[in-house]
């Protein structure tokens, strides 16, 4: 059991989607996310506390990443912070393809599609690896 699962487990919450995503959790020892005032995303970067957006990654860590979904006054992906993690070649953790193909789900399509460019995989699974250097 990860640090990172241990406080987000503390939530309190009604969602239906919290145990999937402490299912990412368990995985994980760092938080990538951000979200405006009433989303899962700002409860965990808060639950995460100093492993949520640390600017600081390497090679064995594995990043939990929670993207905000379609609502009003949303907050879009922090893509430099994905972009620090990403040339430390961590692995990433989000939701799997049935998840993030849910219509209200655009900012874990977002994520998956910056990670793509970055030469990511997952085969639909929603655990990233480098596959290829960027050119």
């Amino acid at each position: 059991m990860t640090e990172l699962y241990k406080r987000l487990s503390e939530i309190k919450t009604d969602s239906p989607y919290f145990k999937k995503d402490l299912e990412k959790a368990i995985k994980a020892n760092k938080f990538i996310g951000r979200g405006s005032i009433k989303s899962s995303t700002h409860k965990y970067m808060v639950a995460a506390g100093n492993l949520a957006n640390c600017g600081d990654y390497n090679n064995e860590d594995v990043v939990f990443v929670s993207a905000e979904g379609n609502r009003k006054g949303r907050l879009s992906v922090d893509l430099n912070e994905l972009r620090v993690a990403i040339e430390a070649n961590v692995t990433f953790v989000t939701d799997n393809n049935y998840h993030r193909s849910r219509p209200y789900n655009v900012g874990e399509r977002e994520v998956a599609t910056f990670l793509l460019k970055n030469g990511y995989s997952d085969g639909g699974t929603g655990i990233w690896k480098k596959t290829v250097d960027k050119i």
